[in-house]
């Protein structure tokens, strides 16, 4: 074998081996870092604005951006879902004490209860109707959703010390992204065998994907919340604005999202003999304030991305799946990225080849 090949395929295997005790290294925060990137990301025009306006004082900007950021955005999901926990918590314990005796005992007392009765024998029928029974089948069922909602919900709670440590690490992380974001992105870009145009349109594309992201993550937001809000009022519950803004909040909390805050109410209406309004509210809530995002929100980022709205619904639907709640953002790029990338490619070895187009749908 050629002495100077054996030594750079030597360089090249120590290389592999480096990359993934770094790997190893990291993918306990790998989640943590990727939310620090997405965030820094985000918000870097109102640092780079800061910066502006302190010159020649990156680092006093990036320590008043950064605390700035983790109190707005951070800390408020954070309260939510420990909150939220506890609440659960609550009612799981108690739908414990129910079905552990088989719903039997507390029907009794409930059936004698003079302002409970009456809502038991108007939903009797329905639920005959049904074939469900509240001590074998409806309590159960309860349960299961509880406990699922319990297990999710109590994820960082059950690991504060290790919650801790991964919201220190992001906020000492969105610190060195703001004060040295653009130099390591440009040492970075710099050791890539790209020339400068072609780098500049890779680093377009993972700032146009990640814009569209958290566009189209917040409008669905909103537009949830709103047809929330719009559900508790035709159904006659009280504060529908205020609970139409807490639905915007709990979208943000994936699989369970605004089912957090209409069904508590689809069921307080229907254990308070509004039957039909609860239904209502009930569908209402499933079919549309619960499913509207998976149009909407790949809607929102194909147009604003630039890619094609299947190509969108892979990368988000893909990303979930393989990566979480951070897929929502990571798997939309990694598409557009290897989209990027072949375009290059193809314009290298093919210079003759088709004049590129937008990745965009059909109008």
């Amino acid at each position: 074998m050629d002495r100077r090949l054996f030594f750079t395929l030597m360089n090249f295997f120590f290389l592999l081996g480096f990359l993934y005790l770094v790997y190893y290294i990291l993918a306990p925060f790998l989640g943590t870092l990727g939310w620090a990137g997405v965030i820094g990301i985000s918000t870097y025009p109102l640092y780079r604005r800061l910066r502006k306006r302190l010159p020649g004082r990156g680092t006093i900007a990036a320590s008043i951006m950064t605390p700035l950021v983790v109190l707005t955005l951070v800390v408020p999901f954070v309260l939510f879902i420990f909150v939220l926990g506890l609440e659960v918590t609550q009612v799981y314990q108690y739908l414990e004490t129910l079905t552990a005796a088989g719903g039997s005992d507390i029907l009794g007392t409930l059936s004698h209860n003079p302002a409970i009765q009456p809502i038991l024998d108007r939903i009797q029928p329905l639920l005959t109707m049904l074939d469900i029974e509240i001590g074998t089948t409806l309590l159960p069922a309860l349960k299961s959703v509880a406990a699922f909602l319990l297990g999710y919900s109590t994820a960082l709670l059950k690991n504060f010390f290790l919650m801790i440590i991964k919201l220190v690490l992001m906020v000492i992380t969105l610190f060195f992204l703001y004060r040295d974001g653009e130099a390591f992105l440009q040492r970075f870009l710099s050791v890539l065998p790209l020339d400068e145009a072609e780098s500049e349109a890779l680093l377009d594309t993972i700032k146009r994907v990640i814009s569209a992201v958290i566009y189209g993550i917040l409008l669905t937001c909103l537009i949830q919340g709103t047809l929330g809000g719009i559900g508790f009022w035709f159904s006659g519950l009280p504060s529908p604005i205020l609970f139409g803004a807490l639905m915007a909040i709990a979208a943000l909390v994936p699989v369970v999202g605004t089912a957090l805050i209409w069904l508590p109410g689809a069921l307080w209406l229907m254990l308070g003999g509004n039957l039909m309004q609860g239904l209502v509210l009930l569908a209402w809530g499933m079919f549309v304030v619960g499913m509207i995002d998976n149009l909407l929100r790949p809607l929102f980022i194909s147009g604003r991305a630039h890619l094609s709205l299947f190509i969108i619904a892979l990368g988000v639907l893909g990303g979930i799946f393989a990566f979480g709640p951070l897929g929502v953002v990571t798997g939309p790029i990694i598409l557009a990225l290897f989209l990027a990338v072949f375009e290059i490619y193809a314009r290298r070895v093919f210079p003759g080849g088709p004049v590129s187009r937008d990745h965009r749908a059909e109008p």
